[in-house]
């Protein structure tokens, strides 16, 4: 079982699948999001993320089809949802206590990643968005 909790404590979940693909976003919204050079995401289906508790103290900040929602007490990103996409959260696995088993990293919106940061790890670059169902895992 996988758990997260945001910085405070008050939103807490459970992950119901393992996680398939860590995903690096390099897109000038996440670096404005994080203040740092990309997030760090799992792509999830919807039906595999249950609230332990806190669901209520999340807000959600919609911009450009993008829907973040995050712990309205401490601030911390739980995940994002995107309108054209109604089966997936994209969980920023900063959050997640336990130790994530899975070797594939890949990284998107490389085109617009910023000037001052190098990818330096050898993982697959995509240029732009990635069609999510390709990076959920298929045992839930």
């Amino acid at each position: 079982m996988i758990t997260g909790n945001c910085l405070c404590g008050e939103v807490v979940y459970q992950v119901n699948s393992d996680i398939k693909t860590i995903v690096f976003c390099h897109c000038s919204r996440c670096r404005k999001q994080t203040g740092t050079a990309f997030n760090a995401s799992a792509i999830i289906k919807k039906t595999d993320l249950t609230f332990i508790k806190g669901e209520s103290n999340i807000k959600i900040y919609a911009s450009n089809g993008v829907n973040r929602h995050f712990c309205s007490n401490c601030g911390s990103h739980i995940f994002s949802v995107r309108d054209n996409d109604s089966n997936t959260y994209r969980l920023r696995i900063g959050l997640i206590n336990e130790p994530i088993m899975t070797e594939d990293r890949i990284h998107v919106y490389t085109d617009s990643k910023a000037n001052w940061d190098n990818i330096c790890d050898g993982y697959t670059q995509y240029p732009d968005a990635i069609n999510s169902s390709d990076f959920i895992p298929n045992n839930s």
